[in-house]
């Protein structure tokens, strides 16, 4: 009885240790392998200028909003109480408008590097997912969000994949 118990244990044991080791664990640093990739830096020109854009279409609202805000602030005394509120007013709305374009401004500007940040982030995954199936790996982590890193760091290897030539 002994025995027979002592051989399942150690049959169990060897079973497990099995399983253990057949998982192939690695991580990668995405971010950083984003930021080396040349879609990155060309994606980070495209932003630049998108915002330079958008930045000279609200200066120009804001140029035409301090205009009307002048020529109002010159013509003031000659005007009655009533076309005085008529312009108060719509510079009010005027200076809604702009702030409203603004707003629009900054989520257009998100949306668009959300967008081209995708792209390449898709890249990236497809390699590292690549590369897993490829080489057995049965998890890969993000580098950034671990606490302690064990396994393989597959970072250059998805930098090879990808075309990244590093000076190590």
């Amino acid at each position: 009885m002994k025995n027979t118990l002592k051989s399942i244990l150690f049959t169990l044991a060897i079973i497990t240790s099995f399983n253990f080791n057949a998982q192939k664990l690695g991580h990668v640093n995405s971010q950083a392998i984003v930021q080396e990739m040349p879609d990155y830096e060309s994606a980070r020109q495209e932003l630049e200028s998108y915002k330079n854009d958008l930045s000279k279409e609200l200066e120009m609202y804001q140029k035409l909003i301090m205009e009307f805000a002048q020529a109002y602030e010159e013509q003031k005394s000659g005007m009655s109480a009533e076309s005085r509120q008529r312009k108060e007013a719509d510079l009010m709305e005027r200076q809604q408008n702009y702030e409203k374009k603004a707003y629009e401004a900054e989520t257009k500007l998100q949306q668009k590097e959300q967008e081209l940040l995708q792209a390449i982030m898709i890249k990236v995954n497809n390699a590292v997912q690549d590369l897993a199936k490829a080489e057995g790996y049965s998890y890969i982590f993000e580098r950034t969000t671990l606490l302690h890193a064990g396994g393989d760091d597959i970072s250059d290897k998805v930098r090879k994949k990808l075309g990244i030539v590093t000076s190590n």
